[in-house]
């Protein structure tokens, strides 16, 4: 699929009235994210802190990311009903009542049951989140307006892995309960702040224009993207232990991971308006094959120094391909296609455990060097893509002039 055409140009006028628009949104999404790392540590909880196997924690993993699927149609559904604001307080608290489930469990069926809950409510908050920003930011704004979303969160993060570090030592059971609480703060700065956003009243009709088949065949390929960023978000935490290290090294490494995610913002808002999305496409995967690759070794050097390239390349990813999709939707459209295309991060969350716990139970090693070689699959498949988009387009300008 070529992305040629998928230019944005973003000027630092329209980037102010971005900020301005989307403030509330960013600061409930903030709140929300310092307590959001407690997700990573599901496999934890049941492992380290239940001693439950890797034969069981896969499923479970795969069960939480299957329920994700149901979560994200109902989440789309409901923005199209009762709009952003609503959306997003029903589905912060309902997270917080999973998350409470998850940390005050004393047995692997609670903590089961919690994940069901969990995955049911996790995904309910990113339709009406992104369906917000692809409706009231403009389409030659929108690359900024994702970008300005993910750099607060990846601020966000660096403090939220810092309380990682600090609450992992005390029992992965507390990271639960720090989610548990800020979850329904971001809901009340939602509730307080947020001007609700009324859709437009055609729901059938817009999912089924959602439906189309260049949009179907982008959710596949952030589907592969996603199975990558999954593996990443279950298995990390147990992959460090793995390696022989504390938990609590994980943490840390994920702050690092969210830190340099910041850093790498400021160079793809410079990038965005100079390189074609295919290319910063292709630049991400690269990077994120140094950084599993080095991962792969399980040294605390590999580890940090892989950190650092994992958040980079996140930045250089994970807008740029909500971008791309937002930009095939027709106005009043927005949220049902940002629901399709987010249900390639149901999948993902589906097939990461599946794959990922089998790969981990042999080593990490094995996992992440297997990460990384997909992640070099997906930067040649971006550059062939790119490539053929360049010769045909140069065959069709010889057509137009020969006639």
């Amino acid at each position: 699929m070529s992305l040629d055409n998928e230019r944005t140009t973003v000027t630092s006028r329209s980037r102010g009235g971005t900020t301005r628009m989307l403030l509330p949104l960013v600061v409930a999404r903030v709140v929300n994210r310092l307590g959001g790392f407690s997700m990573g540590f599901l496999g934890a909880r049941l492992s380290v802190d239940l001693g439950a196997p890797m034969s069981l924690v896969g499923p479970v993993l795969a069960i939480f990311g299957l329920c994700t699927i149901p979560s994200r149609v109902l989440g789309g559904v409901l923005a199209h009903r009762i709009g952003s604001r609503r959306t997003l307080v029903v589905g912060l608290l309902a997270c917080a009542l999973a998350q409470a489930v998850v940390a005050l469990a004393g047995s692997v069926a609670t903590v089961v049951l919690g994940a069901v809950l969990l995955g049911l409510a996790q995904e309910i908050i990113e339709p009406a989140t992104q369906g917000f920003v692809a409706e009231q930011v403009p389409a030659e704004r929108r690359a900024s307006g994702f970008a300005l979303l993910s750099a607060a969160m990846s601020v966000a993060g660096v403090l939220a892995g810092a309380v990682a570090g600090l609450v992992a030592p005390f029992g992965v059971a507390w990271l639960f309960g720090v989610d548990a609480i800020t979850s329904p703060a971001a809901a009340a700065v939602v509730a307080v702040l947020l001007v609700d956003v009324r859709p437009p009243r055609e729901p059938g009709r817009s999912w089924r224009r959602s439906l189309s088949p260049r949009l179907l065949a982008w959710t596949g390929v952030g589907a592969v993207y996603g199975t990558l960023v999954m593996v990443v978000v279950f298995f990390f935490p147990l992959a460090v232990v793995r390696a022989g290290h504390p938990t609590a090294y994980a943490g840390w490494l994920l702050a690092v991971v969210a830190g340099f995610a910041v850093l790498a913002q400021r160079a793809v808002a410079h990038l965005e308006t100079r390189v074609r999305p295919a290319l910063l496409l292709v630049a991400g995967y690269v990077v994120l094959a140094g950084g599993l690759a080095l991962w792969a070794t399980g040294t605390v050097t590999g580890l940090l120094v892989g950190a650092t390239l994992e958040g980079a390349s996140g930045s250089l990813l994970l807008g740029t391909q909500q971008a791309v999709a937002a930009g095939m939707a027709r106005p009043g459209d927005e949220a049902a296609v940002m629901t399709t295309y987010g249900l390639s991060w149901g999948v993902a969350a589906v097939l990461a455990p599946l794959v990922g716990a089998p790969l981990l139970e042999r080593g990490p090693q094995l996992l992440w060097g297997a990460a990384a070689a997909l992640a070099g699959l997906l930067a040649a498949g971006h550059l062939a893509a790119h490539l053929a988009g360049r010769v045909r387009g140069g065959r069709s300008r010889v057509r137009a002039v020969a006639q």
